[in-house]
């Protein structure tokens, strides 16, 4: 657990749990699907084009493709697990509220798998009980074991 990143983001989180929800991690994450940083020109398009593909595995209706993409304007994008569900919440504004734009109950979610770290951030994948999946990347790799100790490996 990241005490830093639960306690500076408490007041963005805190009124979005359910009574008796308790909340257990906080990670400061990107989803894979719609983020760009390659580079420009042709090679950056081929390169945003390949760290994306697989991005979200499963067809329509499935836990994964609800998962928002990178777009919007968020100040900080975070991945949420509390006892009950993990959720996906953007702050737009530290002083606010934070909003969900995607959750999943426990139970729904099966795994965190750490993949290859081929780029600056470390990427990983969340494995649903419908054989979806969806990849997303943060700064420190030790986010990702703090998240498959709450989530399962």
């Amino acid at each position: 657990m990241t005490e830093a990143l639960i306690n500076r983001h408490r007041r963005n989180v805190d009124p979005l749990l359910e009574p008796g929800e308790r909340l257990l991690d906080i990670a400061s994450v990107v989803p894979v699907a719609g983020s760009h940083g390659a580079g420009h020109g042709l090679g950056g398009a081929v390169g945003n084009r390949l760290a994306q593909a697989g991005a979200v595995s499963g067809g329509t209706g499935s836990i994964a493709s609800g998962f928002p993409t990178t777009s919007g304007n968020a100040m900080a994008r975070l991945l949420v697990v509390t006892d009950r569900r993990a959720a996906y919440v953007h702050v737009r504004d530290i002083r606010k509220t934070g909003q969900v734009l995607w959750h999943a109950p426990r139970q729904l979610v099966l795994r965190v798998e750490r993949r290859p770290r081929l780029q600056a951030m470390a990427k990983f994948r969340l494995h649903f009980v419908d054989g979806s999946s969806v990849a997303i990347a943060t700064m420190r790799r030790r986010t990702i074991e703090g998240l498959a100790d709450h989530l399962g490996r």
